[in-house]
């Protein structure tokens, strides 16, 4: 009879979040395989300005297409807030689950966050992050889920307003878009789950 291998410890391979989502996306994006369409994600991402809506902090939300990547900008701030040498919005789009954990409503996140930021981040190109809370300004650009720069200093703007601008990688989601026509249809129906939100959809060529 064949023995079976045996393992030790060092044959274990411990991996970060953000490499094991690139390695295995089938696992975390099973429903936009399934769709073969990128349409949920801007959705996914806006899941932040969902909940300060809930929380009256919040009163639109415009989404924006390109040919290769999309953007969405709200009047709410992401929290800027230091914990464990980040901000809060660096936690956010890093970390496992923070943007369901660190939600006012956690409703939100089992209704609108399915996926989660940090997963998304993960699987992009790029992305960027610029947002104004609380009399600060933070700017970060991550590539493949990792920040690569971080910029947070005090402004005299005072705004609570956030851009974030995703660039998904065609190599793990090669042919995949973003379908206008379904994403209005994904809009509309969340525009009836949270009466009175403006949600906006533009197309930039």
């Amino acid at each position: 009879m064949k023995e079976k291998p045996k393992y030790t410890e060092s044959d274990i391979q411990s991996l970060e979040s953000r490499v094991h989502v690139r390695l295995r996306p089938q696992l975390y994006f099973e429903k936009v395989y399934a769709e073969k369409s990128l349409d949920r994600l801007p959705l996914e991402v806006a899941c932040h300005a969902f909940d300060k809506f809930m929380s009256k902090k919040c009163s639109y939300l415009k989404v924006t297409l390109y040919s290769d990547r999309f953007s969405i900008e709200y009047d709410a701030g992401m929290s800027l807030k230091r914990e464990f040498e980040m901000s809060h919005a660096e936690i956010i789009m890093t970390q496992m689950r923070a943007c369901h954990n660190l939600k006012e409503h956690l409703a939100v996140g089992s209704r609108f966050c399915e996926v989660g930021m940090m997963v998304i981040n993960a699987a992009s190109e790029w992305c960027t992050l610029h947002t104004y809370s609380n009399g600060e300004k933070g700017e970060f650009l991550f590539k493949e889920g990792k920040t690569e720069t971080r910029t947070i200093c005090s402004s005299d703007e005072n705004k609570n307003y956030t851009k974030l601008t995703v660039k998904p990688d065609a190599t793990i989601f090669p042919d995949l878009t973003i379908n206008p026509t379904t994403l209005q249809e994904k809009i509309d129906g969340i525009r009836k789950k949270l009466n009175g939100f403006d949600i906006q959809l533009f197309i930039e060529n």
